[in-house]
């Protein structure tokens, strides 16, 4: 049970965990550059399954299964067909469901032996490393921008480097500048013009990686904030320049009457004006906050429009479904327009008795994304509430730091 704090005023202190997605990459840079040191890992399920994985390779494994960590899917494909032996990729049901045949395609083309150990296109993979020389490549971009960044990462440790043409715009690109710009930081020498990607040999440089508060994980209470009647949160060490594309979130919030200062220290969030009726956001950068701000708006009785959701359905649950499924408990229809466009719009559907419970589908994003609701409801259920643990573990804690009553915590 979640219960929404008295007067519905919410305030603290919000300890973020450090970047997922940050520190997925950076582990995949120092496993192929072991003099690079990495600080401030972050503790999510996603990271300690890639990290395991890296550490029981140098053991001698060869049979790896990430579970549900889409991530290190995708990297560890491109990281194996460089490594030296023969191996066996797999994952949960899920997973073995989620398409990875564009970035094998591109790993095939280089010269790598993959072979499918199931349906044509999807895990579990059968991986034979050996050195790629590098060169040229096409890519189909659209589905997943880790597949581009999967290849990126491995791409200054070839000896021609690498050159990724993408014969349509990519998915989530801001994750594909993040890649490049993380990459940079460890240096490597890396260009993006029009279609065209281009990797310089010559590997990575030693030195050090400082691992950023997680811009996605700060969305929640961005969203707790716009249906609170007061409040005020702080973000130790959350930055305004960021390699996070969805750094973008306090530009979107000063547009609901949330106002962002930052100081060496890190953030601040004021609750301090209105909100629109109605707003078109583009999620193409940014998929991971499209379930944020629709379980937010709802809770403001905002109408909205949302473009950029293709990837949506192929994320650890079908998200699109998901959402429409959960708005529809609060009088909300999820409505497709095409083109990857969706619009969600007030329904006259009488309201759900009781205290309504909203799924998580197994993903950490919704259960997160469904708490703030509280605030509407007054009180709210939440399934499966561990599965925070893959992004997010002190996610419960930080609730009740804001004020929220729960009769969960993790052990």
């Amino acid at each position: 049970m979640v219960e929404a704090p008295e007067n519905k005023h919410i305030s603290g202190t919000i300890h973020l965990p450090a970047s997922k997605s940050l520190s997925n990459r950076a582990l995949i840079i120092q496993a192929l550059c072991p003099q690079i040191e990495v600080n401030n890992l972050s503790d999510a399920q996603d990271t300690k399954i890639m990290a395991e994985a890296i550490r029981s390779l140098a053991e001698g494994a060869k049979v790896i299964d990430i579970g549900h960590a889409g991530t290190a899917m995708r990297f560890l494909t491109a990281f194996l067909s460089v490594q030296s032996g023969s191996f066996v990729l797999t994952g949960s049901h899920r997973m073995q469901q989620r398409p990875i045949g564009p970035l094998v395609s591109a790993l095939q083309h280089l010269g790598a032996e993959i072979s499918y150990l199931g349906a044509q296109g999807y895990p579990p993979l059968k991986i034979t490393g050996k050195p790629l020389q590098g060169g040229t490549l096409k890519i189909t971009a659209g589905l997943s921008s880790q597949f581009v960044s999967a290849l990126l990462l491995i791409g200054p440790t070839l000896p021609q480097g690498l050159t990724v043409i993408l014969d349509e715009a990519p998915a989530s690109p801001s994750y594909i500048r993040m890649t490049m710009g993380l990459m940079a930081i460890c240096g490597a020498e890396c260009n993006w013009e029009q279609n065209t990607i281009r990797v310089m040999p010559g590997g990575y440089q030693a030195g050090s990686i400082e691992i950023e508060p997680d811009w996605s994980a700060v969305s929640y209470f961005y969203a707790a904030l716009l249906l609170a009647q007061s409040g005020r949160l702080i973000f130790p060490g959350l930055k305004k320049e960021s390699l996070q594309g969805d750094a973008i979130l306090f530009h979107w919030f000063e547009n609901l009457g949330l106002h962002t200062q930052f100081s060496n220290k890190g953030a601040t969030v004021q609750k301090t004006g209105t909100y629109p009726e109605y707003l078109t956001l583009d999620f193409t950068d940014n998929p991971d906050l499209a379930q944020t701000m629709a379980m937010a708006f709802a809770g403001r009785g905002m109408q909205a429009r949302f473009k950029g959701l293709h990837t949506l359905p192929l994320k650890e649950t079908d998200r699109i479904k998901a959402l429409a499924e959960e708005l529809n408990k609060v009088n909300y229809a999820f409505t497709d327009m095409g083109n990857g466009i969706w619009q969600m719009i007030q329904s006259a559907r009488p309201a759900v008795p009781g205290v309504i419970t909203f799924k998580s589908y197994d993903d950490h994003r919704m259960a997160m994304s469904c708490t703030p609701l509280a605030l509407k409801l007054g009180k709210i259920q939440i399934t499966d509430p561990g599965v925070v643990d893959k992004s997010f573990p002190g996610f419960w804690k930080n609730c009740a730091v804001a004020g929220f009553k729960l009769n969960y915590f993790p052990g």
